[in-house]
Protein backbone atom coordinates (compact mmCIF):
# COMPACT_ATOMS: atom_id res chain seq x y z
CA UNK A 1 0.00 0.00 0.00
CA UNK A 2 1.23 3.59 -0.76
CA UNK A 3 -0.34 6.14 1.74
CA UNK A 4 0.79 9.01 0.10
CA UNK A 5 -0.06 8.34 -3.68
CA UNK A 6 -2.25 11.93 -3.68
CA UNK A 7 1.08 13.16 -4.76
CA UNK A 8 2.11 11.81 -7.86
CA UNK A 9 -1.80 10.89 -9.17
CA UNK A 10 -2.55 14.01 -10.58
CA UNK A 11 -1.48 14.58 -13.97
CA UNK A 12 -1.50 12.65 -17.58
CA UNK A 13 -4.79 10.91 -18.73
CA UNK A 14 -6.21 11.04 -15.19
CA UNK A 15 -6.20 14.68 -15.79
CA UNK A 16 -7.57 14.60 -18.77
CA UNK A 17 -10.14 12.46 -18.00
CA UNK A 18 -11.34 14.14 -15.43
CA UNK A 19 -11.63 17.54 -17.66
CA UNK A 20 -14.11 15.63 -20.09
CA UNK A 21 -16.48 13.97 -17.12
CA UNK A 22 -17.13 17.32 -15.54
CA UNK A 23 -19.57 20.04 -17.52
CA UNK A 24 -19.46 23.45 -17.52
CA UNK A 25 -23.28 23.40 -16.64
CA UNK A 26 -22.62 21.08 -13.69
CA UNK A 27 -19.43 23.30 -12.44
CA UNK A 28 -22.49 26.43 -12.79
CA UNK A 29 -24.36 24.27 -10.48
CA UNK A 30 -22.40 23.00 -7.78
CA UNK A 31 -20.81 26.81 -7.48
CA UNK A 32 -24.52 28.41 -6.58
CA UNK A 33 -24.94 25.69 -4.26
CA UNK A 34 -21.77 26.86 -2.48
CA UNK A 35 -22.50 30.14 -2.41
CA UNK A 36 -25.62 29.50 -1.24
CA UNK A 37 -25.00 26.80 1.37
CA UNK A 38 -21.63 29.34 2.07
CA UNK A 39 -24.44 32.06 2.67
CA UNK A 40 -21.13 34.00 1.14
CA UNK A 41 -21.21 37.59 -0.33
CA UNK A 42 -19.32 39.57 -2.17
CA UNK A 43 -16.07 40.58 -0.71
CA UNK A 44 -16.38 37.47 1.65
CA UNK A 45 -13.25 35.33 1.57
CA UNK A 46 -13.43 31.49 0.86
CA UNK A 47 -11.13 28.39 0.57
CA UNK A 48 -11.55 26.14 -2.06
CA UNK A 49 -9.25 22.27 -0.89
CA UNK A 50 -8.63 20.92 -3.03
CA UNK A 51 -8.91 23.39 -5.58
CA UNK A 52 -7.74 21.32 -8.59
CA UNK A 53 -8.33 23.78 -12.23
CA UNK A 54 -10.00 25.80 -10.01
CA UNK A 55 -13.54 25.91 -11.83
CA UNK A 56 -15.48 26.28 -8.40
CA UNK A 57 -12.96 29.18 -7.48
CA UNK A 58 -13.13 31.00 -10.63
CA UNK A 59 -16.83 30.64 -10.55
CA UNK A 60 -17.39 31.94 -7.48
CA UNK A 61 -14.70 34.96 -7.96
CA UNK A 62 -17.13 36.51 -10.53
CA UNK A 63 -19.46 36.95 -8.28
CA UNK A 64 -17.53 39.33 -6.17
CA UNK A 65 -16.02 36.73 -3.19
CA UNK A 66 -12.34 36.68 -2.47
CA UNK A 67 -11.40 33.42 -3.51
CA UNK A 68 -8.17 31.27 -2.50
CA UNK A 69 -7.19 27.69 -4.00
CA UNK A 70 -4.90 24.89 -2.55
CA UNK A 71 -3.93 21.94 -4.44
CA UNK A 72 -0.96 19.28 -4.69
CA UNK A 73 -1.03 19.15 -8.14
CA UNK A 74 1.43 21.47 -9.92
CA UNK A 75 -0.03 20.80 -13.48
CA UNK A 76 -4.24 21.82 -12.48
CA UNK A 77 -2.48 24.76 -10.53
CA UNK A 78 -0.72 25.99 -13.30
CA UNK A 79 -3.96 25.89 -15.31
CA UNK A 80 -5.96 27.35 -12.43
CA UNK A 81 -3.63 30.07 -12.32
CA UNK A 82 -3.95 30.85 -16.59
CA UNK A 83 -7.76 31.05 -16.40
CA UNK A 84 -7.56 32.77 -12.72
CA UNK A 85 -5.05 34.83 -12.35
CA UNK A 86 -6.81 37.23 -9.96
CA UNK A 87 -7.36 34.55 -7.40
CA UNK A 88 -4.53 33.28 -4.86
CA UNK A 89 -3.71 29.67 -5.59
CA UNK A 90 -1.28 27.13 -3.70
CA UNK A 91 0.60 24.59 -4.10
CA UNK A 92 0.53 22.33 -0.69
CA UNK A 93 -1.12 19.73 0.82
CA UNK A 94 -4.38 20.27 1.92
CA UNK A 95 -3.96 19.44 5.32
CA UNK A 96 -1.36 22.55 5.30
CA UNK A 97 -3.95 25.39 4.86
CA UNK A 98 -3.45 29.36 4.91
CA UNK A 99 -4.22 31.40 7.77
CA UNK A 100 -7.79 32.32 7.74
CA UNK A 101 -10.07 33.78 8.76
CA UNK A 102 -12.09 32.75 5.98
CA UNK A 103 -15.93 33.02 5.76
CA UNK A 104 -16.55 29.81 4.26
CA UNK A 105 -14.38 26.58 3.29
CA UNK A 106 -15.19 24.04 1.04
CA UNK A 107 -13.93 20.64 0.28
CA UNK A 108 -15.96 18.62 -3.03
CA UNK A 109 -15.06 16.62 -5.31
CA UNK A 110 -14.58 13.13 -3.37
CA UNK A 111 -11.00 14.53 -1.85
CA UNK A 112 -11.95 13.58 1.78
CA UNK A 113 -10.71 10.19 2.90
CA UNK A 114 -7.20 10.42 0.89
CA UNK A 115 -5.56 9.85 3.85
CA UNK A 116 -5.96 7.35 6.67
CA UNK A 117 -7.99 8.44 10.09
CA UNK A 118 -4.94 10.36 11.57
CA UNK A 119 -4.65 12.59 8.40
CA UNK A 120 -8.28 12.94 8.17
CA UNK A 121 -8.48 14.69 11.01
CA UNK A 122 -5.90 16.93 10.93
CA UNK A 123 -7.58 17.58 7.27
CA UNK A 124 -10.58 18.73 9.57
CA UNK A 125 -8.11 20.10 12.58
CA UNK A 126 -6.77 22.68 9.32
CA UNK A 127 -10.67 23.59 8.38
CA UNK A 128 -11.21 24.53 11.63
CA UNK A 129 -8.29 26.69 12.38
CA UNK A 130 -8.60 28.38 8.65
CA UNK A 131 -12.49 29.71 9.72
CA UNK A 132 -13.50 32.68 11.52
CA UNK A 133 -16.30 31.70 13.95
CA UNK A 134 -19.57 31.53 12.77
CA UNK A 135 -17.79 30.34 9.03
CA UNK A 136 -19.45 27.45 7.14
CA UNK A 137 -18.16 24.45 5.46
CA UNK A 138 -19.32 22.22 3.00
CA UNK A 139 -18.08 18.61 2.79
CA UNK A 140 -18.88 16.43 -0.60
CA UNK A 141 -17.74 12.65 -0.56
CA UNK A 142 -19.22 9.77 -2.65
CA UNK A 143 -16.75 7.55 0.02
CA UNK A 144 -19.48 7.61 3.05
CA UNK A 145 -19.96 4.35 4.30
CA UNK A 146 -23.96 4.96 3.46
CA UNK A 147 -23.08 5.63 0.00
CA UNK A 148 -20.62 3.86 -1.55
CA UNK A 149 -21.31 0.42 0.76
CA UNK A 150 -24.70 -0.17 -0.86
CA UNK A 151 -23.73 0.19 -4.09
CA UNK A 152 -20.45 -1.02 -3.91
CA UNK A 153 -18.92 -1.89 -7.58
CA UNK A 154 -15.40 -3.99 -7.70
CA UNK A 155 -15.26 -3.37 -11.74
CA UNK A 156 -16.36 -0.07 -13.73
CA UNK A 157 -15.23 0.57 -17.20
CA UNK A 158 -16.28 4.73 -18.75
CA UNK A 159 -15.32 5.48 -22.07
CA UNK A 160 -14.92 9.92 -22.31
CA UNK A 161 -14.07 10.96 -26.20
CA UNK A 162 -11.26 8.87 -26.99
CA UNK A 163 -10.21 8.08 -23.08
CA UNK A 164 -10.76 4.56 -22.09
CA UNK A 165 -11.24 4.26 -18.27
CA UNK A 166 -11.32 0.95 -15.94
CA UNK A 167 -11.27 0.56 -12.13
CA UNK A 168 -10.83 -2.47 -10.25
CA UNK A 169 -11.91 -2.27 -6.40
CA UNK A 170 -11.43 -4.09 -3.42
CA UNK A 171 -12.92 -3.24 0.17
CA UNK A 172 -10.23 -3.59 3.20
CA UNK A 173 -13.40 -4.45 5.90
CA UNK A 174 -11.05 -4.24 9.24
CA UNK A 175 -9.60 -1.24 7.82
CA UNK A 176 -12.92 0.17 5.85
CA UNK A 177 -10.58 1.38 3.16
CA UNK A 178 -10.97 0.94 -0.31
CA UNK A 179 -7.95 -0.28 -2.55
CA UNK A 180 -8.29 0.96 -6.12
CA UNK A 181 -6.59 0.17 -9.38
CA UNK A 182 -7.26 3.08 -11.95
CA UNK A 183 -6.01 2.66 -15.81
CA UNK A 184 -6.45 5.17 -18.37
CA UNK A 185 -5.94 4.03 -22.04
CA UNK A 186 -5.70 6.53 -25.06
CA UNK A 187 -4.83 4.99 -27.96
CA UNK A 188 -0.94 3.78 -27.20
CA UNK A 189 -0.50 5.31 -23.93
CA UNK A 190 -1.80 3.58 -21.29
CA UNK A 191 -1.16 4.57 -17.81
CA UNK A 192 -1.83 2.18 -14.00
CA UNK A 193 -2.28 4.22 -11.08
CA UNK A 194 -3.14 2.54 -7.76
CA UNK A 195 -5.01 4.54 -5.10
CA UNK A 196 -6.25 4.17 -1.61
CA UNK A 197 -9.54 5.70 0.06
CA UNK A 198 -10.64 5.55 3.51
CA UNK A 199 -14.30 5.06 4.36
CA UNK A 200 -16.26 6.59 7.00
CA UNK A 201 -19.53 6.33 8.37
CA UNK A 202 -21.84 9.80 8.39
CA UNK A 203 -21.89 9.53 12.76
CA UNK A 204 -17.76 8.53 12.64
CA UNK A 205 -17.48 11.71 10.10
CA UNK A 206 -19.90 14.09 12.10
CA UNK A 207 -18.06 13.08 15.44
CA UNK A 208 -15.27 14.37 13.89
CA UNK A 209 -16.26 17.40 12.95
CA UNK A 210 -17.62 17.92 16.13
CA UNK A 211 -14.06 17.28 18.01
CA UNK A 212 -12.48 19.98 15.97
CA UNK A 213 -15.44 22.55 16.75
CA UNK A 214 -17.75 22.01 14.10
CA UNK A 215 -21.31 21.45 14.17
CA UNK A 216 -23.16 19.92 11.58
CA UNK A 217 -26.47 21.59 10.75
CA UNK A 218 -27.23 19.95 7.25
CA UNK A 219 -26.49 16.99 5.22
CA UNK A 220 -28.14 16.14 1.94
CA UNK A 221 -28.05 13.37 -0.64
CA UNK A 222 -27.38 15.49 -3.24
CA UNK A 223 -27.63 19.12 -4.81
CA UNK A 224 -31.60 18.91 -4.71
CA UNK A 225 -31.01 18.76 -0.89
CA UNK A 226 -32.61 15.77 -0.47
CA UNK A 227 -31.92 14.25 2.98
CA UNK A 228 -28.74 12.44 3.51
CA UNK A 229 -29.86 8.62 3.91
CA UNK A 230 -29.11 5.22 3.40
CA UNK A 231 -28.66 5.04 -0.35
CA UNK A 232 -27.68 8.48 -1.30
CA UNK A 233 -25.28 8.94 -4.42
CA UNK A 234 -23.15 11.34 -2.60
CA UNK A 235 -22.74 13.01 1.34
CA UNK A 236 -23.12 16.93 1.44
CA UNK A 237 -23.20 18.27 4.74
CA UNK A 238 -23.03 21.63 6.21
CA UNK A 239 -20.94 22.76 9.22
CA UNK A 240 -20.53 25.64 11.11
CA UNK A 241 -17.69 26.60 13.08
CA UNK A 242 -18.71 27.30 16.80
Amino acid sequence: MNPTWFETFFDGLALDMWRSAVTPEQTEREAEFLFDALQLRAGMRALDVPCGNGRHAIVLARRGVRMTGVDISAVFLDEARRNGPYIEFIHADMRCLPAGPFDGVYCWGNSFGYFDRDGCEQFVCAVSRALKPGGRFVLESGMIAESILPTFQPERRLRLGDLDFHSRTSYDALDSRMDITYTFTRGDRREVKPIHQWVHSAAELRRMLVRNGLELIEAFGDLDRSTYALGSPRFIGIAVRE
